[in-house]
């Protein structure tokens, strides 16, 4: 019996073990997320469900379910998946957004010089609203979108991952970045589905995941992850007018067409699923080491997020 027991139950650090962790915090995804989904379709049609709500709804689930299974089952603050909201975490928050809105003007740059990609117009898609309030929708969206695919993917996923993988010969340094290529690996194919997506656009985006998690492993927080992300997708999408992950963002202030190699500028999928893309994220890995270096005098991997320690459950 006590060895049954020791499968799911850590006796050492009195919680649940990690695998059993990752599956409930699923689990939880999927309940909170038909309950959601239900209470909705009752206030409200379907054609009144608009991206921006959408996008919102899946943040509040994610969240939720984090800070619930978070809180019962990891015995964690809810702070503690990288939402210490000090000012170096606005600082590095505002880093992030910086980064991202760099590597894509470049990656337009880029194409714009090699003939690769077109202009087709300025300030379209926002229909008879004024520009300007248009762009608050792609806005809330990218923004809820940076926040929970970074809390579920980096936050939630990759902590548990590598406490789950530090055991015997595996020490911390070596499970962190274990826990990063599996996470990273479930990063790509959560977008395997979407439009236009490929074997090559979702390796490119499990290679995206890596570059992302790098902010987490270098400062134990989700700031540069998250301000990176929201900045590179509505700057790909809504400024610059690029398929983003195969979706159609709506308003864009440039349009663009794409005239290039798929295989180099990703298509219509996205520059994250072209060679232009991966490049752009090893310049990305760059800016991020050296704003980490900058700011806190050396690199390293913060291994306290392998290393599970008892404190008060509070959310």
């Amino acid at each position: 019996m006590e060895q049954l027991k020791a499968i799911f139950w850590n006796a050492e650090e009195r919680r649940v073990r990690a695998l059993w962790r990752l599956l409930l915090h699923t689990l939880a995804l999927v309940v909170i997320g038909i309950v959601a989904g239900s209470v909705v379709s009752v206030l409200a049609p379907e054609s009144q469900l608009s991206w921006p709500i959408m996008a919102t709804l899946a943040a509040l689930i994610v969240a939720g379910a984090s800070a619930v299974v978070g809180h019962s089952l990891d015995r964690r603050r809810f702070d503690d998946f990288g939402l210490r909201l000090t000012p170096m975490w606005w600082a590095d928050f505002g880093a992030g957004v910086g980064i991202g809105a760099l590597l894509m003007a470049g990656i337009f740059g880029v194409e714009l010089a090699a003939g690769w990609v077109a202009i087709d117009g300025y300030f379209v898609g926002a229909g008879e609203q004024a520009f300007v309030i248009a762009l608050i929708g792609p806005l809330v969206v990218f923004v809820a979108v940076g926040f929970y695919e970074e809390l579920l993917f980096r936050g939630y996923q990759l902590r548990n991952l590598a406490e789950g993988l530090c055991l015997g010969p595996i020490g911390p340094r070596a499970a962190l970045l274990l826990a990063t290529v599996l996470s990273s690996v479930a990063f790509g194919l959560a977008h395997a589905n979407n439009e236009g997506a490929s074997v090559i656009s979702t390796v490119n985006v499990a290679l995206a995941g890596i570059m992302l998690a790098l902010g987490l492993l270098w400062t134990a927080e989700l700031a540069l992850p998250i301000g990176l992300h929201l900045s590179w997708n509505f700057c790909q999408g809504t400024v610059f007018g690029f398929p983003v992950s195969g979706n159609d963002v709506g308003p864009r202030i440039i349009a663009a067409q794409q005239l290039g190699d798929p295989v180099i500028t990703g298509g219509q999928f996205g520059p994250e699923a072209g060679v232009i893309g991966i490049v752009a994220m090893v310049i990305g890995a760059g800016l991020i080491a050296g704003w980490v270096r900058f700011t806190r005098g050396s690199l390293a991997l913060r291994s306290e997020l392998a290393l599970w320690r008892a404190e008060p459950r509070r959310l």
